[in-house]
């Protein structure tokens, strides 16, 4: 770590080791390769139900999956399939899920007058602004009046009435962006999200409870990993422990942090929920 400038007080951080080395990897790191087409048809019986769930998962976690099948496979990491489910049975369910989809949608476009003015201002306004600079370098959203920009949008808005709770906060959209480039269709991107939104281990909402209980696991395992380090910020006094500097990585699931294909692998790892005692 050094100065930028003798007049400048933020910090510039340089990687010291790019790799780790491998007695510090999971032993089984380098026995898994990709998901691939030919493995992922193996996991699947004749109904189409997938077989060896645990296997699969702990496939997921160390080889990842290919990008031709990720639209496939993400649906079951998301709770959106279960495993259990015949091909028969999804494509119940897609149509079923197709239909409430759309009822969601109604009633977002059904609202009072007065209840429209309340949503744009608590919702649409920050949306509309998000949307238009969400992944635009990546083929599938880039150019003006881009129709996956408008259903990317449509699925933030219809969320947000699903989930009032929760409703819109700025971020989102970079967690659904890649989801509906991958998964393709509009509903089903809505439900896959509505999964990852209740994936908790995994995503961190902008609600302080919500982030303080992410940032007690996290200074729990610095504690436990880095000792030193967490001395350090103790020492800072409660403005170390706040972690402000990380509050990104939690809320965007590091995507901001690396290139897009090295940030999705990250979340397949965490999506895969390998070696966790409630899956």
């Amino acid at each position: 770590m050094k100065q930028v400038a003798p007049d400048k007080t933020c910090m510039q951080f340089s990687i010291r080791r790019s790799k780790l080395l491998s007695s510090e990897t999971h032993p089984e790191e380098s026995m898994y390769k990709r998901l691939g087409v030919s493995a992922w048809l193996n996991h699947l019986n004749e109904l189409g139900q997938v077989e060896e769930e645990y296997k699969l998962r702990k496939a997921i976690f160390f080889g990842g999956i290919d990008v031709s099948i990720r639209g496939e496979v993400w649906p079951f990491l998301l709770r959106y399939y279960s495993h259990e489910s015949t091909s028969e049975e999804r494509e119940a369910l897609r149509l079923q899920k197709r239909k409430e989809y759309s009822e969601i949608q109604q009633k977002r476009l059904s609202m009072t007058p007065e209840e429209h003015r309340a949503f744009w201002r608590n919702v649409q306004f920050i949306v509309d602004k998000d949307v238009v600079r969400t992944d635009r370098n990546n083929q599938f959203f880039r150019g003006e009046d881009n129709p996956n920009v408008e259903s990317m949008r449509r699925i933030l808005l219809n969320y947000a009435v699903y989930n009032p709770a929760v409703g819109y906060s700025q971020g989102m959209s970079d967690l659904v962006a890649p989801i509906l480039a991958e998964v393709l269709d509009e509903s089903d991107t809505f439900w896959c999200f509505v999964g990852l939104m209740q994936n908790t281990i995994f995503v961190s909402s902008p609600r302080d409870e919500d982030m303080e209980k992410q940032l007690l696991y996290l200074r729990e395992l610095l504690r436990l990993t880095h000792l030193r380090f967490y001395q350090h910020l103790v020492s800072l006094g409660e403005d170390g422990l706040q972690m402000l500097f990380c509050h990104r990585w939690l809320l965007l699931c590091f995507k901001r942090e690396f290139p897009e294909a090295e940030a999705l692998r990250i979340w397949e790892a965490c999506w895969a929920h390998y070696q966790e005692a409630d899956v």
